[in-house]
């Protein structure tokens, strides 16, 4: 498994053992709505995302909502997550331009003051975007988007790790690492296979708390 694959699992475990906080601890509800931009030299994706978070006991919040993330880049290379052919082989390089809307879930705890941590991941969705061919074979962004470590995940799934500063009553500014995969079906006459990428990119993200 990759690193990038167990980087994603760290950020499942992270936010989903944070869940254990009982429900009577709970303090107080809110709706926050997030912009983020991560970007490289040669791959970047921005995103939008609403939810429903809970503050609970000792500053900890979770949180579960929508988000839309675009993913962008120069031709990269992707990895056959099935049976090569001739036409469908171990890489093949693929322009990303895809639309990604997934449920997800996020977990942020306050560190010290202003300061705090947390990690958000996709869990499933679905996602669209332009075709793309690759010698003869014809590529699509895979349809549905679903969460199953590593080189199993389906689809384009977004995650983050990431430092946030609360500036004021309402406004908060987060920034660190974003891992995520993109997802292509390929096919080449009656052949078809997937197509998986995992990228990392630094990101910065502006949160406004309802």
């Amino acid at each position: 498994m990759s690193n990038s694959a167990l980087t994603r699992e760290s950020v499942l475990v992270g936010v989903l053992t944070a869940v254990v906080v009982p429900v009577h601890q709970v303090s107080a509800q809110q709706f926050l709505g997030d912009g983020s931009l991560g970007y490289t030299a040669d791959a970047w994706r921005v995103a939008a995302s609403g939810e429903w978070g809970l503050e609970v006991f000792g500053g900890v919040t979770l949180g579960a909502g929508l988000r839309l993330t675009f993913y962008g880049g120069d031709p990269r290379s992707y990895r056959n997550q099935g049976t090569t052919t001739p036409g469908l082989p171990a890489t093949l390089s693929v322009e990303p331009a895809v639309w990604g809307v997934n449920l997800m879930v996020s977990g942020q705890a306050r560190l010290q003051g202003p300061v705090g941590a947390g990690a958000n991941i996709d869990l499933a969705g679905l996602a669209v975007g332009p075709s793309r061919r690759s010698g003869t074979a014809s590529l699509e962004p895979a349809r549905g988007s679903l969460l199953l470590y590593g080189n199993n995940d389906r689809g384009s799934l977004n995650s983050e790790f990431f430092v946030v500063v609360t500036v004021s009553g309402h406004l908060q500014l987060r920034g660190d690492v974003s891992h995520y995969v993109v997802g292509y079906g390929a096919t080449d006459g009656t052949s078809r296979t997937r197509y998986l990428r995992f990228d990392s990119v630094p990101f910065l993200a502006a949160r406004w708390r309802f």
